[in-house]
């Protein structure tokens, strides 16, 4: 079925379901949750649970937990309650404030955990409602789940509609301009860029609770330069649940995700499976201007390409908690992208005197897959000594990816006509990889509980073989020939060893002092075959850090950081293979690359309160040996383009994150980045570099006018600096409604994405010798219409209505 008619469909039953619902005059008000043992995560049966009517607290209901810790009030009275939650053994507990209103007439409490301790006072806690931003301690968590643009999302769109966190042309992540250690549910991906664009792109957005964007990271991520990206999946309830996802949008998106998690006494398992077929289409132009000492030239390109690509993808977690000291993770992953691309180019060169010298056209037909599995083990233990434990994480990752291009170019007179010469080119790229990891983290409080140690040690093992094979074809004879100087053979391999060691000193609540180092040895090697030599290389860094974190009771924190970080070059700067894909501009790597280390230094200001939360942040970081992508003219006419350690560059960064409650109704969030590139003298009067700036922007408002409506808006401006130029992209909007009925079992939610302007990027490069500037256009334009059904199973328990003043009467 083609796309279009999937989302007409769709769209038939979205009405036919508003229709349906506009028929059920009543909606239900309940106050639904779970309680568990905080202990060992199992159910609480036969849980007492009251719900009390602040207005009139004569009037209670009361519930006892089935089997699986759940309870369900229903038909309650608009107004405020409070909950309370007893059970042998356990602690009381109070959860007050809980507001039913005509806008929002159900709560899901979710895991409420109970405390193993008969002590008569019972734990009070106020409820408030979670919004679609929230902000502690400079650190930034993205609800995924209250917006209404995550269902028939990918992880890669919900992260560029998180605050801070953007995305360039080709997929990179940053955070304030630098790039993240990125974990899903507190693990590290241990992924090279490419594997790691491609799960991102395959994973469902309804299966992810939050983003987290640590600015502040914890000390054994403390001495990545971007901070930490962690995506938090979502786990599920105590007992069964399912959900389907079938989505297509306008634009030729379609696909489909199902979620299956069961949880019971310290055993969990959450399943989630997924297909999406995508289709993009894009068009541009280049203009370059080569400039020799006594004339100059230009070459222009115009381009369009058609882009289709279907990507699968599977996820099993099982957690299984031994006893309550010891407990299991393990995770198996599969994620495949099978791409379909076509394209046509046109280049004319035109001579000095604004003639055309040389006129042809390329046509490019490509075919490609991937195919990414991994598995993950992690081990915890908790001693008897309050606060201590050892983590063991070790994963598993393979990687393949086969790509055929296949070349045909036509050369013309200046008039169009044939000249009667074509050329015709293959180039095939088979690569293979693997790798894993193993980290252990240790933590210890002391005695007293106001010093802590933390400690581990971590080795990374990456192998990669690509094979890149480039043919012409031979005339007359119509046979293919392998190009030798184009093709390559070689192996990669790097080892990372790390041990890591830190203190945490709190003087006294709210002001702690966090110092530590790391220390890492780096070895990678190059097998060569074609050139038949190998290049090695090693280097050893000690990376120290420190962090002084003041917060006070009416919700201020401030945060002064010092940390020493270090960027490594990847298989896709390093690699020597030439693209030929652009005949007139080669692109490869440098294997010769070395990493680039940096002075970070950071301050955060903020403050937090129940209506707003905002923060200020500025940064200086001197850079040493940068390495970028940087452009050059060759006598031919051609450009290369490749990876280059620069000299040191100087770096001013600002930043802001803020969120406002205008009502209960209607919530709003802004960030915006500035970072400004310094570069040496060197630099700009040799390279022609510039000093420039990049400007990050993110804007986001969520409104509920009833607990079954949602509607969110994210509106997002980005500007790069590079040392050659900038680049310019437009805004980007992404607007969503969503919906529930039939007692929110179904979900239907539409989304617009960039109704008004598609993505345009724009790009200046300035060299010694020449100027470019290039465009290009993708048609983002899209209407996506999803709809979602939930299986859960809910409480059976029937719950009674007690009037104290009756009974007291009676």
């Amino acid at each position: 079925m083609h796309p279009r008619s999937i989302l007409l469909f769709l769209i038939i039953s979205v009405f036919s379901f508003f229709n349906l619902s506009a028929q059920q005059a009543k909606k239900d008000r309940v106050i639904i949750g779970t309680v568990i043992d905080t202990s060992n995560q199992k159910a609480v049966m036969g849980a007492t649970v009251a719900a009390i009517s602040l207005s009139d607290t004569t009037k209670q209901s009361f519930f006892l937990t089935d089997k699986n810790g759940g309870f369900n009030f229903s038909n309650l009275s608009l107004g405020y309650y409070r909950v309370r939650i007893s059970a042998v053994g356990y602690r009381p507990l109070i959860i007050d404030s809980i507001h039913l209103r005509n806008d929002r007439a159900d709560f899901n409490l979710n895991d409420i955990p109970l405390n193993n301790q008969s002590v008569e006072l019972a734990e009070v806690i106020i409820f408030v409602e979670k919004p679609l931003i929230e902000s502690k301690d400079g650190n930034i968590t993205f609800n995924v789940g209250e917006s209404a643009l995550s269902n028939g999302s990918t992880a890669t769109e919900l992260l560029k509609q998180t605050p801070l966190v953007t995305t360039d042309a080709d997929g990179k992540i940053a955070v304030r301009g630098k790039e993240p250690k990125i974990l899903i549910d507190d693990k590290p991906v241990e992924l090279n860029a490419q594997q790691l664009q491609d799960l991102l792109e395959s994973m469902p957005g309804s299966m992810i609770e939050k983003i987290e964007v640590l600015t502040n990271p914890p000390p054994q991520y403390a001495n990545e330069q971007g901070g930490v990206i962690n995506i938090v999946t979502k786990k599920g309830r105590v007992g069964f649940g399912a959900r389907v996802n079938l989505y297509a949008g306008s634009r030729g998106q379609t696909g489909v995700s199902t979620n299956f998690n069961y949880r019971k006494q310290g055993f969990a398992v959450n399943l989630n499976a997924g297909v999406g077929y995508n289709e993009f289409q894009s068009e541009g132009y280049s203009n370059r201007t080569n400039i020799y000492k006594d004339s100059s030239n230009q070459l222009k390109i115009i381009n369009n390409s058609f882009n289709k690509s279907i990507r699968p993808s599977f996820r099993l977690n099982v957690d299984y908690e031994l006893n309550k000291r010891n407990s299991f993770n393990f995770v198996a992953q599969y994620n495949q992208g099978n791409t379909n691309n076509s394209g046509f180019n046109r280049y004319t060169n035109i001579n000095r005197f604004d003639e055309i010298s040389r006129l042809s056209e390329r046509t490019v037909a490509s075919e490609g897959r991937n195919y990414n599995p991994s598995i993950n083990l992690s081990y915890q233990h908790k001693t008897k000594r309050p606060g201590e434990s050892v983590r063991m994480v070790y994963a598993l990752n393979f990687g393949q990816s086969e790509s055929v291009r296949n070349f045909f170019q036509q050369f013309l007179n200046a008039d169009d006509t044939p000249t009667g010469v074509d050329s015709t080119q293959r180039q095939t790229n088979n690569t293979r990889s693997n790798g894993y990891s193993i980290n252990i983290i240790y933590d210890r409080p002391s005695a007293n509980k106001k010093t802590s140690l933390s400690t581990g040690v971590a080795y990374y093992r990456n192998n990669s073989h690509v094979v890149l094979t480039t043919d012409f074809m031979k005339k007359p004879e119509n046979i293919f020939q392998k190009a030798e100087l184009l093709s390559n053979n070689f192996k990669f391999h790097q080892d990372v060893i790390s041990t890591r060691v830190s203190m945490k000193h709190i003087f006294k609540p709210g002001f702690s002092f966090t110092a530590g180092s790391a220390f890492e040895q780096t070895n990678f090697l190059f097998e060569l075959f074609r050139d038949n030599k190998t290049e090695y290389n090693r280097y050893f860094n000690i990376l120290p850090f420190a962090n002084l974190n003041r917060s006070w009771k009416n919700g201020m924190n401030l945060t002064f950081a010092y940390r020493r970080t270090m960027r490594r070059p990847g298989i896709g700067e390093l690699n020597p293979a030439i693209d030929y894909g652009d005949p007139y501009n080669l692109r490869y790597g440098n294997p010769d690359l070395l990493p680039s280390q940096s002075h970070t230094f950071d301050m955060v200001a903020g403050k937090t309160k129940s209506k707003y939360f905002a923060n200020v942040s500025v940064g200086y970081n001197l850079v040493e040996d940068v390495f970028s992508q940087i452009r050059t003219l060759a006598p031919d006419g051609k450009t290369t383009v490749t990876w280059n350690n620069v000299s040191n560059r100087q770096e001013y960064e600002a930043s802001t994150w803020a969120g406002l409650t205008i009502s209960r109704k209607l919530r709003s969030n802004i960030s915006a980045s500035y970072t400004y590139n310094k570069y040496g003298t060197f630099d700009k009067q040799v390279r022609k570099f510039r000093d420039g700036g990049s400007f990050t922007s993110n804007f986001s408002t969520n409104y509920n006018p009833t607990d079954l409506w949602t509607f969110t808006g994210a509106f997002s401006f980005n500007r790069f600096a590079n040392p050659q130029g900038t680049v310019r992209s437009n805004i980007s909007m992404n607007i969503g409604a969503q919906y529930k009925l039939f007692k929110k079992k179904v979900i239907i939610s539409i989304n617009t994405t960039d109704p008004f302007i598609q993505q345009q990027n724009r790009v200046f490069t300035y060299g010694p010798n020449f100027n470019l500037e290039s465009y290009n256009r993708t048609q983002t334009r899209n209407y996506r219409v999803t709809l979602s059904y939930n299986f859960n199973k809910t409480s059976t328990v029937k719950r009674k209505t007690v009037d104290v003043l009756k009974s007291i009467k009676k």
